[in-house]
């Protein structure tokens, strides 16, 4: 198996990162969507990501909420982004790995939207922890 994440935010204590976990788990098309129908979401989403990743002791549950079993969103207005906290031997920065994003349409899409994350961040422990996993880290440094 092959897992790809890619560095969308860098702060001083943390890096968020997208996760490619195969063909139906990569948040990219979601947060490109994003940029093309909704900027000024798009640019709230990277400005919290910027307060998010700029603090260790970081703890602000409106803007960034444990939804259960260590699975967060990312809140702003209408938009949600799912993520959960990793670290990977040899990078110096904590990682927060977002898995998918939705709307804030209403509770049962939520609900499915949370229940999804948990699902890719369940495969992406059991394919980390698998000794034929290959894991490739696009830092933004190096991206063409």
């Amino acid at each position: 198996m092959e897992i790809t994440l890619k560095e969308i935010h860098c702060g001083s204590c943390r890096t968020v990162a997208t996760l490619a976990l195969g063909p139906d788990t990569n948040v990219t098309d979601f947060l490109n969507k994003l940029i093309k129908s909704n900027p000024n979401a798009a640019r709230s989403l990277q400005t919290s990501m910027a307060t998010i990743t700029a603090t260790e002791s970081y703890h602000n549950d409106r803007k960034f909420k444990n939804v259960g079993n260590d699975v967060y969103e990312i809140k702003v207005p209408g938009v949600r982004l799912y993520c959960f906290k990793d670290q990977i031997d040899g990078l110096s920065s904590k990682l927060i790995i977002a898995t998918n994003g939705g709307s804030k349409n209403n509770k049962k899409e939520q609900t499915a939207d949370i229940k999804r994350a948990l699902q890719i961040k369940d495969r992406y422990f059991t394919a980390k922890n698998s000794a034929d996993t290959t894991l490739n880290y696009i830092s933004k440094s190096h991206e063409n």
